[in-house]
């Protein structure tokens, strides 16, 4: 029989959720132990368990010892196998219908090797990768297109989706949300993520937060580099693909297009401008009509929306939002040359 170390951490995900501890001993007949579930619902049960570990597979089944009073149990069987990080993934269900799957790191602590010093471990690291994308506007096939790509790379965690709806914030599992969301209608925030244990007992996790007054961002978070970055990448682009390009919003910069263009208008026309209230007149022009363009976007255009209760947009309802936010531009511009004429004309 392969040898195991004693100490085992993890996560039960399925019917039950809760973090687990094990401690596990190998013996002639192969292995047994006492196995501590934490449930985030009816507390601490312990199992007395015994079990074999045949190469890369460990099975194991017990009964239960102690549970919290009231809390029906029964007896559990489980098999898992060996990952190549190092870590058990595998099933469980018991006597009594409960299943699911469950996660175990490995939490012996070995003797310090005192050759190489104090500072020899290496040290777990987090790397976090942002990407913004502009303007967004998804559909009900959208959704699940994304919750699709968030999901993958992903073994046993759940997606989590948060959104506001009539003043409140809610917070679902996605398949919750997939029943009721054709009742929603419209949504203008909306958060997905997902997370499960990676190794160390660190998570990873991925989420995509869409505000309409917001920001439209994508993080990822990991010990592995490459993953992080290259998923951060895969869901920015899928984002992307729903992206609207408004004269408001200048991609990641968060900058408005209309505020670099009235900007550069005043700095070329001012100086034709002689007197002092000429200019605080046109300058008060301006910043009146940024707000108006800034405001109007935000009521009618803004950075994003969900429909639910449509499938696919037609071709009208796909360019109108763009061809209204440049024609607003535009009309704000004018406004603001209008403006400076009056300001400059000389009267006879």
């Amino acid at each position: 029989m392969a040898e195991i170390g004693r100490l085992w951490t993890g996560r039960v995900f399925g019917t039950n959720t809760g973090n687990l501890f094990i401690e596990l001993d190998s013996t002639e007949a192969g292995v047994r132990g006492t196995l501590r579930l934490l449930d985030t619902l009816y507390g601490l049960s312990i199992y007395e368990f015994t079990g074999s570990l045949e190469g890369s597979t460990l099975e194991f089944e017990g009964d239960p010892k102690q549970a919290a009073p009231g809390v029906e149990t029964g007896r559990f069987v489980a098999k898992a196998t060996l990952t190549p990080q190092g870590h058990f993934r595998g099933q469980w269900k018991t006597s009594i219908g409960t299943a699911g799957t469950f996660e175990l790191y490995p939490h012996a602590t070995p003797q310090a090797d005192q050759s190489r010093g104090p500072d020899s471990a290496i040290p777990e690291q987090l790397r976090t990768v942002r990407q913004s994308v502009g303007a967004v506007r998804l559909y009900a096939d959208d959704i699940r297109e994304i919750v699709q790509a968030a999901q993958r790379d992903f073994a046993v965690g759940r997606v989590i989706v948060t959104y506001k709806s009539a003043g409140l914030e809610n917070t679902q599992y996605f398949e919750e949300f997939a029943k009721q969301a054709t009742s929603l209608n419209e949504l203008r925030y909306l958060k997905i993520s997902i997370q499960e244990p990676e190794a160390h007992g660190i998570n990873k996790l991925a989420i995509i937060e869409l505000d309409a007054e917001g920001r439209n961002d994508v993080m990822v978070q990991g010990i592995h580099e490459s993953w992080v970055i290259g998923k951060a990448e895969a869901l920015a682009r899928q984002l992307r693909q729903h992206e609207k390009n408004f004269v408001t919003n200048i991609r990641k910069w968060g900058v408005g297009l209309n505020l670099v263009l009235f900007v550069l208008l005043m700095l070329v026309l001012l100086p034709a401008l002689e007197t002092i209230s000429g200019r605080a007149s046109f300058v008060a022009v301006v910043s009146g009509l940024i707000a108006i363009l800034v405001w109007v976007h935000r009521r009618f255009l803004p950075n994003f929306v969900v429909t639910i209760s449509q499938r696919k947009p037609g071709v009208v309802a796909r360019i109108w939002p763009v061809f209204l936010s440049w024609l607003i531009g535009a009309s704000a511009s004018l406004a603001a040359a209008y403006a400076f004429y009056l300001l400059t004309r000389n009267p006879s």
